[in-house]
C-alpha cells in the first residue's frame, strides 16, 4: 500500500485557506483587491460581527460571464497570467488564483456577476467548498461577492479570531491601505449598517489620511513626489509633529500594492534623522510605481513582501526624496544631506554607488536587515536568524549595571550631560553612562505603581472634555478594553467614527499629557502583542504613561535634574533595565581605563 497520496481537493484548499486566510481582514483584501483588479470605481464593503458573520464586497467592475464564475472558484485559475514569462511583469493586485476557492473552502459563498453587455447574471453559491447551486439571475452589471460564517466547518481557526471590535478594526484597517493605493476608487465601508468609512475619489491620497488620523493631521502632511523612466514615487510623509511608536503606520505601496519593507522603513527613518523623538516613528502613505520586472511580488502567500532587483537603489531615492521633501518645509537645511552624495537618477548606475560598508550604511542588526558581501538583501524575518553573538552587545570592557548598586549608585558624582542624551557619572571604581529617557521612564514608572496602588481607578472630570481622533484598529482596541481604560480611571465614550471622548482622567496622570498616554495605550492595545489579561494590560498601561512623560533624549537637564534623575533611579527596584526591559546604564571600569592607555593597573 503506498505511504504517499494526492490530497483529496477539499483538504488542499483548506490548507491554501491557511496560508492566505487568517482572519476577516484576510478575506476583505483578497475581495477587494480582485475588484480593483476589474476595473472597478466604486466599491461598496458591508461587515457584520467583525466579518465572522458576513462580508459583502459590492463593485461596479468588468463583471463575469457563466463559464468564468465557474472557473473562478477553481484552484490556480487565473485571468491574470498565462505563461509563466508572465511572473516577471505583474501588474495586477491578484494572480495566484487562489483566493477565492481558498475564501469558499472554509466559508458560505454566494457570487452574483454580470458583464456589462450580457442580458442577464450568474450567481453560484458554494458552501465548504462544495458547490451547491448555480442559476441565472438578474443584477446590476459587476459582482457581488458575499462570504458567511467564515471558517464554520474549521473551528480551530475560528476560536482563534478575536472580539468583533478587533476584527472590526484590522478589516478597516485593509480597507484604507486599499483606499489609500487606489485614491480614484470610492469606497463606501459599513460595519453593522452604520457608515464607518468613505473615499471621495479624488485621486489624492491627503482627504483620506485626513479620514484616517483626523482633521488637525492634515497641516502636518508634506507632499512627496519624484519620477524617473521606470520609476515614480508620490504621496505624503508627517511632520516630526506627527509621528507614532512603532512602524505600523508607515504605508508603503509598490505599483498599488501595500508592502511591509523594512529597506524602505529604514530609508524613512534615516532622511529624518535626529527630528524624530527618541522612539518615535514617522507616519506615511507612499506609493511606488516600477516597471515591473524590477520588481517581484511572488514571494509570499499573501504577496506582503516584495523583492527588489535593485535595493540598495530604492533606499538611496527614498532617502533623498524624503530629504528634499523636509528641505522644501523647511525643516531641515540644505547640508543635512551627506556630503559628497550625487542627486540619484534612478537606473542610471553612473550616478550612484552602494554606500561604504563603514559610512551610512543600514546596520546589519537593523529591523532584521541582513548584509552578505557585495548583496545586500532583505530577509524577512531574519532577525531571528542572526546568532546572539553576533547581536550588537558593549564593546570589551563596557559592561551592563552588574554591582555598580553596590558601588554606590545612589553616591554617583554627575560629570555631565553626552549629546543631551547621557548622563556622564563616575560611581564606585567606574565610569556610568545612564540614558536619560530611560532612567526617567524608570523612575517614573517606579512613582506611578507607588501612586497606582491608592488611586488606581479614581478619576479626575475634566473642566471641557477633550476629543481623540484614532485610526481604525486603535478605534476597535479601545472599544474591545473599555474595561481597562475604566479600571485606570479613564471616561471615555465614542465620539463619531473615529473620535474618542475624553472626560475624565486618571488621577495618576494629572499635570501629564494624558492625550499622549489614552494614544499611547491605544497603539499598544492594537497590536498583535498585547497582553490579554487585565493586570498586564494595566502594567502595560503604566510603562505608556511613564514612557510619555518621561525626559526625552535630545532634552538638555541642569546638573540639579541630573544628579536628582541619578538619586530616584538609584531608589527604583529595577535601576538597570527600563519597563521595556532595555538597559539603562553601562559602566567601564577604570581598570579598563588603565589598561586602554597603557597605564600600570592600580587597585582603586
Amino acid at each position: 500500500m503506498n505511504r504517499i497520496r494526492l490530497l483529496p481537493e477539499q483538504v488542499a484548499n483548506q490548507i491554501a485557506a491557511g496560508e492566505v486566510i487568517e482572519r476577516p481582514a484576510s478575506v476583505v483584501k483578497e475581495l477587494v483587491e480582485n475588484a480593483l483588479d476589474a476595473q472597478a470605481t466604486r466599491l461598496i464593503v458591508e461587515i457584520q460581527a467583525g466579518g465572522r458573520s458576513l462580508i459583502r464586497v459590492i463593485d461596479d467592475g468588468l463583471g463575469m460571464s457563466r463559464d468564468d464564475a465557474l472557473l473562478c472558484l477553481e484552484r490556480h485559475a487565473t485571468s491574470k497570467i498565462e505563461r509563466a514569462e508572465d511572473l516577471e511583469a505583474i501588474a495586477t493586485l491578484g494572480f495566484r488564483g487562489e483566493a477565492l476557492p481558498s475564501i469558499a473552502a472554509v466559508s458560505r459563498l454566494r457570487l452574483v456577476t454580470r458583464e456589462h453587455d450580457a442580458d442577464e447574471g450568474t450567481e453560484v453559491v458554494v458552501i465548504g467548498g462544495e458547490m451547491t447551486e448555480v442559476r441565472a439571475c438578474g443584477c446590476p452589471p459587476g459582482t457581488t461577492v458575499e462570504v458567511a460564517d467564515l471558517f464554520f466547518n474549521t473551528p480551530a481557526r475560528l476560536k482563534f479570531l478575536k472580539a468583533a471590535n478587533t476584527e472590526r478594526g484590522h478589516c478597516l484597517e485593509w480597507l484604507q491601505r486599499l483606499a489609500l493605493a487606489n485614491p480614484e476608487t470610492a469606497f463606501r465601508v459599513t460595519h453593522d449598517g452604520g457608515t464607518v468609512f468613505v473615499s471621495p475619489a479624488t485621486g489624492d491620497m491627503l482627504p483620506i489620511l485626513t479620514m484616517i488620523y483626523g482633521n488637525t493631521s492634515a497641516r502636518e502632511f508634506l507632499p512627496i513626489s519624484y519620477e524617473a523612466p521606470d520609476l515614480r514615487l508620490s504621496g505624503y510623509l508627517s511632520t516630526p509633529q506627527l509621528t507614532r511608536s512603532n512602524r505600523m503606520h508607515q504605508h508603503f505601496f509598490v505599483n498599488r500594492r501595500f508592502v511591509r519593507s523594512r529597506i524602505m522603513s529604514h530609508a524613512l527613518t534615516t532622511a529624518y534623522g535626529g527630528l524624530l523623538p527618541s522612539g518615535r516613528q514617522p507616519i506615511c502613505a507612499l506609493r511606488i510605481e516600477i516597471a515591473p520586472p524590477l520588481v517581484d511580488p511572488n514571494v509570499h502567500p499573501t504577496k506582503i513582501d516584495v523583492r527588489f532587483s535593485r535595493p540598495w537603489e530604492i533606499h538611496h531615492l527614498l532617502e533623498q526624496a524624503v530629504v528634499e521633501s523636509l528641505r522644501a518645509a523647511h525643516l531641515i537645511g540644505e547640508a543635512s544631506f551627506a556630503a559628497g552624495r550625487q542627486p540619484l537618477r534612478f537606473g542610471d548606475g553612473s550616478s550612484w554607488s552602494k554606500p561604504n560598508p563603514f559610512e551610512d550604511r543600514i546596520d546589519e542588526h537593523d529591523e532584521g536587515i541582513e548584509v552578505h558581501g557585495a548583496e545586500p538583501e532583505l530577509a524577512p524575518g531574519s532577525e531571528s536568524q542572526i546568532p546572539s553573538s553576533e547581536r550588537a552587545q558593549p564593546p570589551p570592557g563596557m559592561l551592563p549595571l552588574g554591582t555598580l548598586s553596590e558601588t554606590g549608585l545612589s553616591q554617583a558624582r554627575v560629570l555631565g550631560q553626552v549629546k543631551n542624551t547621557y548622563i556622564l557619572a563616575e560611581a564606585g571604581d567606574s565610569l556610568v553612562l545612564i540614558n536619560q529617557h530611560r532612567a526617567s521612564e524608570r523612575v517614573t514608572v517606579n512613582r506611578l505603581q507607588r501612586q497606582a496602588t491608592s488611586r488606581m481607578g479614581r478619576s479626575q472630570r475634566l473642566t471641557v472634555p477633550v476629543s481623540v481622533e484614532l485610526p481604525a484598529a486603535e478605534t476597535g482596541a479601545v472599544e474591545g478594553a473599555l474595561d481597562l481604560f475604566l479600571e485606570l480611571g479613564f471616561e471615555v465614550e465614542p465620539f463619531g467614527r473615529s473620535a474618542w471622548l475624553i472626560r475624565g482622567i486618571p488621577v495618576f496622570l494629572e499635570g501629564r499629557n494624558y492625550e499622549e498616554v489614552f494614544r499611547g495605550l491605544a497603539e499598544e492595545l492594537a497590536s498583535e502583542d498585547a497582553p490579554p489579561g487585565l493586570d498586564q494590560r494595566r502594567d502595560l498601561a503604566l510603562a505608556v504613561a511613564a514612557c510619555r512623560a518621561a525626559v526625552k533624549a535630545g532634552e538638555r537637564l541642569q546638573p540639579s535634574e541630573m544628579e536628582d534623575l541619578v538619586r530616584a533611579l538609584a531608589q527604583t527596584d529595577m535601576p538597570g533595565l527600563c519597563p521595556h526591559g532595555q538597559p539603562i546604564i553601562i559602566t567601564l571600569p577604570f581598570r579598563e581605563l588603565d589598561r586602554r592607555f597603557e597605564r600600570p593597573v592600580r587597585n582603586r
